[in-house]
């Protein structure tokens, strides 16, 4: 049987087929970028040309953004898991909220609810009847212009 304490990770780590990904992408970026800026520049080109190639290397920065928070919220969480001291307690951050959980609603915080039987809520939402009432409506409406 293996221990449950040796199956904890620890942090997940930067691999280098991760780092290779991440060069990939933002390579392609720039790729994109400079392609973008060579039409920008031919005779065709538009100012939305312009703005994508300025908007492929912000996209290649978050992309390295967010590589790095995704590693580091990760590893936070896995820290958390592995706290023995933590396990089975809610986090800090969200002691203040359960602490004062309310537990009992008031009788009378809530509007009361109308007991009305089956046939009598089945009239009120008839559609023909609120259609023959509108057109009713509408005649008396008409008569008395």
């Amino acid at each position: 049987m293996k221990d449950s304490q040796n199956d904890k990770r620890t942090t997940i780590r930067v691999r280098w087929w991760h780092i290779i990904l991440l060069a990939i992408v933002v390579i392609c970026f720039f790729g994109l970028a400079w392609w973008q800026w060579t039409r920008f520049q031919s005779g065709s080109g538009t100012f939305q040309n312009l703005g994508y190639a300025l908007q492929w290397p912000l996209f290649a920065a978050f992309a390295v953004f967010a590589y790095r928070m995704i590693l580091r919220y990760e590893n936070e969480k896995l820290a958390e898991e592995n706290d023995p001291a933590t396990d089975n307690q809610p986090y800090v951050a969200d002691r203040h909220k359960l602490e004062q959980q309310v537990t009992a609603i008031d009788d009378d915080f809530l509007p009361t609810r109308r007991n009305d039987n089956v046939e009598a809520f089945n009239k009120l939402a008839d559609p023909a009847a609120r259609r023959r009432q509108a057109h009713q409506q509408h005649s008396t409406q008409k008569k008395d212009s």
